[in-house]
């Protein structure tokens, strides 16, 4: 008796227990919401406004960043710098707005963007700045309107490498890396890659391993490649059956190799696989099944001398597109040609 009361006890336990269970989601998740606002979010922290500094108050870069002119890396000010200014008017302001809410304990900034390109990258703001006389917003851009500090990297490779065109300045790799050259191939470059570049070079990601033509130039690299190994899925599916849908998804792939003559010669000489027995028959079911009216022209590569099919019968003058023409012609009566179920007024208007 005992084991079974304590049975039917942990069955009330287990009933009740589900009946609060939504109860104690909304607690857990009401919890979850108090903790994380509990915790100080790093967007309270304040960042450099460089438009009350720069525009507003006319300061050079140089006046905060004193090392660009001298060193490789752009120094950030200490608060001793900024200190006379902002004891000026900081009295004023709330804590976290004055000048010691912008340092931590050790006098760096809270909130500062990346100091350079980093990894392998060679950039010396010295050799920018001071030896090529590059103003600052040649890189930074709108810098000087902004209150508040990027915090992603501002370099860019285009924009690096736009430069470096513009003034004459060399593009080989190994100018800005350290250990990258004209031999150096990208991790992705092994394995199955000559099966899954196609895509990546599709892709369009500006990622730099993915920019084929920052090694490959077309006279000597996609093109020439191209022309001498027959792509993958050029097999006799595709040659018989299937490469007519990839050519009309895109044909600029084809014209790689192919000109538009071939096409037309090849399909001039060989007769397409649709052309089965009554295609050509008096029925005339071949007009059904190869187009819609009007809607293609590729009869015209192989019957160039056939009837413009934009002279049909135009409409009586007692007729108007709303009519239904199934219930007069062809009702008992036989058209001239077969009946695909098309809109009549395509061809007769």
């Amino acid at each position: 008796m005992d084991l079974l009361n304590r049975s039917r006890a942990s069955q009330v336990g287990v009933r009740r227990l589900r009946r609060h269970l939504p109860w104690l989601a909304v607690l857990s998740l009401w919890l979850v919401v108090a903790a994380c606002l509990s915790f100080p979010s790093r967007r309270s922290e304040p960042s450099f406004p460089h438009r009350v500094h720069v525009v507003d108050n006319q300061l050079a870069c140089s006046f905060c960043h004193g090392g660009v002119l001298t060193s490789d890396h752009a120094s950030l000010p200490p608060p001793e710098l900024c200190g006379p200014c902002h004891e000026r008017f900081d009295g004023d302001k709330p804590p976290e707005r004055r000048l010691r809410a912008f340092f931590d304990a050790e006098s760096r900034y809270r909130r500062v963007a990346p100091a350079g390109p980093g990894g392998e990258v060679r950039f010396s703001h010295r050799q920018h700045a001071a030896a090529a006389g590059l103003q600052c917003t040649s890189c930074h851009a709108d810098i000087a309107e902004q209150d508040a500090v990027p915090l992603q990297a501002i370099g860019q490779k285009t924009l690096c490498m736009d430069c470096h065109r513009e003034h004459g300045q060399s593009l080989a790799c190994a100018t800005c890396h350290t250990t990258i050259d004209a031999t150096w191939r990208p991790k992705s470059h092994s394995g199955q890659w000559q099966k899954r570049h196609g895509a990546c070079a599709n892709g369009q990601s500006e990622r730099s391993e993915d920019r084929c033509e920052l090694c490959h130039q077309d006279a000597t690299g996609c093109n020439a490649c191209h022309q001498q190994m027959a792509p993958d899925d050029h097999t006799q599916t595709f040659r018989v059956r299937s490469h007519g849908l990839m050519a009309s998804i895109d044909r600029t792939r084809c014209q790689v190799c192919h000109t538009q003559d071939s096409c037309q010669q090849c399909h001039e000489s060989t007769r397409p696989t649709n052309h089965r027995a009554g295609w050509g028959t008096s029925q005339q079911r071949h007009c059904v099944g190869c187009h819609l009216p009007l809607a293609d022209t590729g009869c015209a590569v192989c019957h160039q001398d056939a009837p413009s099919h934009q002279l049909a019968t135009p409409l009586p003058g007692d007729h108007n597109p709303g009519m239904s023409c199934r219930l007069c012609h062809g009702n008992g009566v036989r058209l001239p040609h077969p009946d695909g179920g098309h809109a009549c007024t395509a061809c007769h208007r």
